[in-house]
């Protein structure tokens, strides 16, 4: 299978492209020097002219700026990037008939959600300009051979210039600095390696529509850090734990953004790990 990933120099497109390569085709397409095809620019002439210059059968998504505040900042930014760029694609992919066949997958937020959780698809509710970017970004994917995944995700990350959470926290332990986790804010993390294998799964049985996928049960911030902590044998009592409030940060957080995967487990025939394990996965990485 020949596979575009578009935004492949971030955290997940590294490790995406290593996890597809053993078994696809891959083109890696981003503004770095780092991919197969350094594109500076993603309106509709550019991203046309790269699928037909491509041909894939397969076009991954991952743009997006997921700053959270950044996107409170710079909304016209936000909007240009994670809802018009997949307007352009998705133009891109009409316009050619002979793609009209192209499996379209677009990679999503849980902060598409907020209120308790766990969330089913149909309860979305964001509260900042990223979810709300977000979700306008999945709705201009009016094209029926296409999937959209709402994740969350935490791991190593390959490059240096893309941090993960639980990299921030392994670094911030190791050089003896305290950091402030939120222990009344919930969700659902897959590892890098559990989401590279659905999405893989999903390629191979092409299937449509709009998924959840994280863990079982979920977990809170500042839990995640005290075992990921622990396990490591770091030292804990540099963590501070603390309630978010609207004064943490400049765009407000939903609380609850636990998911509820059962309707992706019945499509694909697959159980989803519960929290514990997902975090233990991770933790086999940092040792």
């Amino acid at each position: 299978m020949k596979i575009l990933i578009l935004g492949a120099n971030g955290f997940l497109g590294a490790h995406l492209s290593k996890y597809l390569k053993k078994e696809h085709k891959i083109i890696t397409c981003g503004r770095s020097k780092k991919v197969d095809i350094k594109l500076k620019k993603f309106n509709q002439k550019s991203i046309s002219f790269l699928l037909n210059k491509t041909s894939p059968q397969v076009i991954i998504n991952l743009i997006a700026l997921t700053n959270v505040d950044e996107c409170e900042k710079k909304p016209s930014i936000a909007k240009k990037i994670n809802k018009n760029i997949v307007k352009n694609i998705v133009f891109a992919i009409k316009k050619i008939r002979s793609m009209n066949k192209i499996f379209f997958i677009h990679l999503s937020t849980d902060q598409v959600y907020s209120g308790k959780g766990p969330h089913n698809e149909n309860m979305t509710n964001p509260i900042n300009i990223y979810g709300k970017t977000k979700l306008e970004g999945e709705k201009v994917v009016d094209i029926a051979n296409s999937c959209i995944i709402r994740t969350n995700f935490i791991g190593k990350s390959l490059t240096k210039d893309k941090k993960s959470l639980t990299d921030w926290i392994h670094s911030s332990l190791i050089n003896k600095q305290k950091i402030n986790t939120y222990n009344n804010i919930k969700f659902s993390p897959l590892s890098i390696n559990s989401l590279c294998k659905y999405i893989d799964l999903i390629i191979k049985k092409e299937i449509y529509g709009t998924f959840n996928i994280g863990s079982k049960k979920g977990i809170t911030k500042s839990k995640l850090a005290n075992i990921f902590a622990k396990n490591l044998k770091l030292d804990t009592s540099s963590i501070k734990e603390i309630n978010y409030t609207k004064k943490c940060s400049i765009a407000k957080r939903p609380l609850d953004m636990r998911l509820n995967s059962s309707f992706f487990e019945k499509k694909i025939n697959i159980r989803t790990k519960n929290t514990l394990s997902e975090v233990k996965l991770i933790i086999k990485d940092y040792i």
